[in-house]
């Protein structure tokens, strides 16, 4: 919160995306989550300011990944390409749960999309440490829920991974952000 605040006061633009999926269509190995109508699809409440912010860009995606998520599938468009090549933006500044899956996934396929100059001006994608999250799913908490092993999910592991692995493709990890 603090962060797009600070980014639209300077007139800066900022886009969310809303994990948005489909009652029913099953996103595996995930459980069923933020599906239409469940309010779990929403803002938290310290962002829906930004729901009216002319400087605030929201994207539905029913994926994990933000940059598939951003595609529209009737034109095939990217509105995410447009948005950063409209604001002609030398870098972004990512935050986001979980910092491991969609967090991840989506600044890495970014990394690829300005390697192949998907996005002339970008530069530079920073991974802002504090505005990043992942959960915790132990052996235990799996079993009463019926899940495989495969999702169990040491939080400080997983995040630390995600980190990890940002920062090996390229993105730049950062503890504070300077304006």
């Amino acid at each position: 919160d603090r962060l797009a605040k600070a980014f639209t006061a300077k007139g800066w633009p900022v886009l969310a995306f809303l994990d948005t999926h489909e009652p029913g269509k099953p996103e595996p190995p995930y459980p069923p989550h933020c599906e239409k109508g469940s309010g779990e699809e929403k803002l938290v409440p310290e962002l829906e300011w930004l729901e009216t912010h002319p400087h605030a860009t929201l994207i539905q995606k029913d994926c994990i990944n933000g940059f598939i998520g951003s595609i529209d599938v009737d034109t095939g468009n990217n509105t995410l390409i447009s948005w950063i090549n409209q604001h002609k933006l030398e870098a972004l500044v990512v935050v986001g749960i979980c910092t491991d899956i969609c967090v991840m996934d989506f600044v890495v396929t970014m990394l690829s999309a300005r390697n192949h100059d998907m996005v002339p001006t970008l530069k530079d994608i920073a991974v802002y440490t504090e505005g990043c999250s992942t959960f915790d799913l132990s052996a235990e908490m799996a079993a009463q829920q019926g899940l495989p092993k495969t999702a169990i999910h040491p939080q400080e592991i997983a995040h630390h991974v995600g980190l990890y692995t940002m920062a090996e493709r390229g993105a730049f990890i950062a503890s504070t952000i300077l304006m």
